[in-house]
């Protein structure tokens, strides 16, 4: 390979607004940097588009290029699968699909932006073999196939799903990163495509040449997560489990169903067993048809066909009365093994992550509730903070995040949050509020009563009053809810759950809150970004629904009213 050191960007190197702070991780096939945004005055993350097999720095230290006229074939093409899977990310808003903020294209080459945020990778808990009970284990599923199937409606798959690319934040929540669709597109053209697949998570289909992966390719990969989980096993390489049995010999995978030890549900058994079926077409083809399955409350009466082929005996699963407690009881757990793992933690530098800088954080882990956040002046943007590239690699190291349980749970305990949405296949309800509320707020973003849940409705007489101590402890819970989905990128949606909705909150206790106009006015200033970025590439859909987005925060800015004037001008 390349002399990797001497590609790297210098400390300072500046690409648009942002600065190259340090160097991240090197990859077969990118470069990822520690870098600050100057214009948002934040730490982000930048991969670099840099095949090193094919490419090399160009003369002015900056640029990179094919390494040989022969290899400009393979090099293009590369890059535009990079750009073309970074695009739709880009366009992608869900609470557990990683926030990719910005696309570059520069200097013969593509940059990825992406946010920051704390988490540890699944991979963590497994290392500690910490044992996850069936609403947890359902939790995670359910959250990972909502993700999938966002992104399964914009044609793309991710890849390279393995328990280090789902991260779980300190509420709980599951976060989707490192798409890997784009990177085995360009590995394809070396030799050096196995390496880049996960043994026993890839399906047999990403070993075949000219293969191309689909909603099913994802889905094994999740039921191998889910068998590795049950059964604190490796999945088997899916290459050995076709030539097993090919040869007519029992399946190396053990069958959940049959085991004395595995204490779950028919309904969760038989789902993770049909994703986990050697061949594509077997398995299925939509998150709707595992969550159909799950939500049977007799494993047997599933109408999918696949199901029915499945040699498990159907067993009733009885839904708890006791929803409310148990739902609690899923976040606590989840929280407490987050800890747990990190307890495990005594070699950081042999664990997953991004960068090897840190734990891993991720661009949106569970978005819907990410991670404490809190501005960072740009003169401690490399302070200690574990802080990691929300597209984390598993080929990395991660750093041990010094929190016990008592600190991960005070911290939620003043952090609002959204209530987790449970879907109906698990016929969860929303949990009571109760005495204990402060302590499961990652899971029920109940509201005060004296604050209005809607963000448009129309603002308290007494708002130009003074503060009261009471308001003042709600204003710096909202603030600090909006800062989290401003990094998330969750500007104006989802509508339970942006920053925005938290900044009228705040406007309505303190009309003049210097804190929230301000981050009405970074929102906007994003939203131009995302514009300009629009009318560059010309597409005038993309940033006339960018201006709708804009104008709904702040309809008289100035900034805006000119772009509207543009805008009908090219048309």
């Amino acid at each position: 390979m390349t002399q990797i050191h001497d590609q790297i960007l210098p400390e300072g190197t500046q690409i648009g607004v942002y600065e190259i702070k340090g160097v991240a991780k090197v990859g077969s096939f990118d470069i990822t940097y520690r870098a600050w945004n100057h214009h948002l005055k934040e730490r982000v993350k930048i991969r670099e588009y840099f095949p090193h097999d094919f490419a090399i720095r160009a003369m002015d230290g900056l640029g990179v290029e094919p390494k040989f006229l022969t290899d400009k074939e393979n090099f293009d093409y590369g890059l535009k699968a990079f750009l073309d899977q970074a695009e739709i990310l880009t366009q992608i808003e869900h609470p557990n699909i990683a926030v990719t903020e910005n696309i570059l294209s520069l200097n013969g080459t593509a940059y990825l932006i992406m946010g920051t945020q704390e988490g540890m990778p699944l991979s963590k808990l497994l290392e500690a073999r910490a044992s996850l009970a069936e609403t947890e284990l359902k939790f995670i599923l359910v959250s990972v196939l909502s993700a999938l199937q966002k992104i399964h409606e914009h044609k793309i798959v991710h890849g390279g799903i393995q328990p280090a690319v789902i991260l779980i934040g300190k509420d709980g929540e599951p976060l989707l990163i490192n798409f890997a669709a784009a990177r085995l597109a360009i590995a394809a053209r070396t030799p050096r495509f196995a390496e880049e697949l996960a043994i026993g998570y890839a399906p047999a289909e990403q070993y075949e040449i000219d293969n191309k992966p689909g909603s099913a390719t994802d889905f094994y990969a999740l039921g191998a997560i889910l068998y590795a989980c049950m059964t604190h096993q490796s999945p088997v390489a899916a290459q050995t489990r076709k030539m097993t049995l090919s040869r007519g010999e029992s399946d190396p995978m053990s069958d959940l169903s049959g085991s004395p030890d595995i204490a779950y549900s028919a309904e969760l058994l038989q789902a993770v067993q049909w994703m986990l079926r050697p061949e594509y077409q077997d398995r299925p083809q939509s998150a709707e048809e595992i969550l159909a399955l799950l939500k049977s409350e007799h494993a047997s009466e599933t109408k999918t066909s696949v199901a029915k082929q499945m040699a498990t005996e159907p067993v009733a699963h009885s839904r708890s009365a006791a929803n409310n407690k148990l739902l609690m009881g899923v976040m606590v757990g989840i929280v407490a093994l987050v800890t747990v793992g990190l307890w495990f933690d005594e070699n950081p530098a042999g664990s997953s992550s991004d960068d090897g800088s840190g734990i891993v954080a991720t661009e949106p882990l569970f978005q819907r509730n990410p991670g404490k956040v809190t501005g960072t002046p740009e003169t401690k943007e490399d302070s200690s903070v574990a802080s990691v590239a929300t597209e984390a690699n598993p080929e990395s190291g991660a750093d041990k995040i010094p929190k016990t349980a008592q600190e991960v749970l005070s911290e939620t305990e003043n952090q609002p949050a959204e209530g987790i949405p449970f879907p109906e296949s698990l016929a969860i309800v929303e949990p009571a509020r109760n005495a204990r509320e402060a302590t499961k707020q990652v899971s029920d973003n109940a509201q005060p009563l004296a604050v209005a849940n809607d963000a448009s409705s129309p603002q308290s007489t007494q708002q130009n009053a003074p503060v009261k101590p009471m308001d003042a402890g709600l204003i710096k819970k909202h603030l600090a809810a909006a800062e989290k989905a401003m990094k998330a990128e969750r500007f104006t949606t989802p509508a339970r759950d942006n920053a925005y909705k938290y900044y009228q909150m705040v406007l309505t206790m303190e009309s003049n809150n210097a804190e929230a106009l301000a981050g009405l006015q970074r929102m906007v200033d994003r939203y131009i970004q995302f514009i300009e970025k629009s009318k560059t590439e010309g597409k005038l859909g993309a940033a006339k629904l960018y201006l709708q987005r804009a104008e709904s925060v702040l309809p008289d800015d100035p900034k805006l009213q000119k772009i509207r004037t543009e805008l009908a001008s090219a048309q």
